[in-house]
C-alpha cells in the first residue's frame, strides 16, 4: 500500500511542479505590468509601489494635482456612449421596422442577430414587437 501511495505522490510532483511555475510566470508578468504602468505616466505619482516581497503598499497620493474632475470625465463617457448607443439602436429600429412593412421580417430577424449577436429566438421576439 505504502508503494502505490509513493507511486501517486511521484505522479502528482511533477504536475504541482508545472502549476507552481506557470502561477510564478503569471506573477512575473504581472509584476513588468505593474512596473510598466507606473512608468507610463510622467508627471503623475503612483499610489501604491511594489516591495520585494510583492505586497501593495500604500505610498504618498499624487506628487502633482490634476485639474480633471475624474467623475466628471466618467459621466461624460458615459454620456457619449449612451447617446451613439441609442442613435445606433434607434437606426436599426427604424431599419427593421422597415424591412417588416416591406414583408422581409426573415431578413429584419436575421440583421438584428447580425447586430447584436442575439438568439434566434430572441431577435423574433424582438422583430414581433417592432411589428406590433
Amino acid at each position: 500500500m505504502s508503494g502505490f501511495f509513493m507511486v501517486v505522490v511521484l505522479l502528482f510532483i511533477p504536475i504541482l511542479w508545472s502549476k507552481i511555475s506557470s502561477l510564478q510566470r503569471q506573477v512575473d508578468d504581472l509584476k513588468t505590468e505593474v512596473e510598466r504602468l507606473q512608468n507610463s505616466s510622467p508627471g503623475v505619482g503612483n499610489s501604491f509601489t511594489m516591495n520585494n516581497a510583492s505586497s501593495v503598499q500604500h505610498a504618498a497620493p499624487f506628487s502633482t494635482p490634476v485639474d480633471v474632475d475624474p467623475l466628471k470625465a466618467i459621466s461624460n463617457i458615459n454620456a457619449m456612449n449612451s447617446i451613439d448607443h441609442i442613435s445606433q439602436n434607434r437606426d436599426l429600429d427604424l431599419e427593421l421596422m422597415d424591412m417588416v412593412r416591406r414583408g422581409n421580417k426573415i431578413q429584419a430577424i436575421k440583421r438584428l442577430r447580425e447586430a447584436r449577436s442575439l438568439t434566434l429566438k430572441e431577435a423574433k421576439d424582438y422583430v414581433d414587437a417592432l411589428d406590433r
